[in-house]
């Protein structure tokens, strides 16, 4: 997602898109880093379902049913917990403390593949407080540990 010529970048604006259809604020372009589960799956409940109006979800389908394989589509994997959630928008409160890129990273796999340096241009960068060490699949510096 972070490579720019990464299939989900292509054409349109997953941030415009977030802020249109799915919490239905304006856009302030503020950066947005989303917690999903892969794969889109998950269980909800009708009560859970019901916290959104059916005027809600008939237009977030118009918006989905342009296409046969629209890229939105691709983005609702990494929205539909603020779909189900309105009262908890990512937007407004994120769901766990992400891990920041320091300035000091080892390049580890991605050495030679350019991965590293467009991930490292798109993150925010912090103080040496909590930067990733090692191979980068090691805890964060400061990280509670079990």
């Amino acid at each position: 997602w972070f490579l720019p010529d990464h299939p989900h970048l292509k054409s349109g604006d997953m941030l415009e898109f977030y802020h249109k259809y799915v919490a239905l604020s304006k856009n302030d372009r503020k950066p947005l880093m989303l917690a999903f589960a892969q794969g889109g799956r998950f269980a909800l409940s009708r009560q859970r379902i019901h916290a959104r109006p059916r005027s809600y979800y008939e237009k977030l389908l118009v918006a989905l049913s342009q296409y046969v394989n629209p890229q939105e589509g691709f983005w609702m994997e990494a929205v539909w917990w603020d779909v189900f959630h309105p009262e908890a928008l990512q937007s407004k409160t994120p769901l766990c403390e992400f891990p920041v890129l320091g300035e000091t990273m080892t390049r580890g796999p991605y050495a030679d593949t350019g991965i590293l340096d467009a991930i490292l241009a798109r993150v925010p960068k912090v103080g040496s407080e909590r930067q990733l060490r090692g191979s980068g699949h090691e805890a964060l510096e400061g990280r509670p540990t079990a």
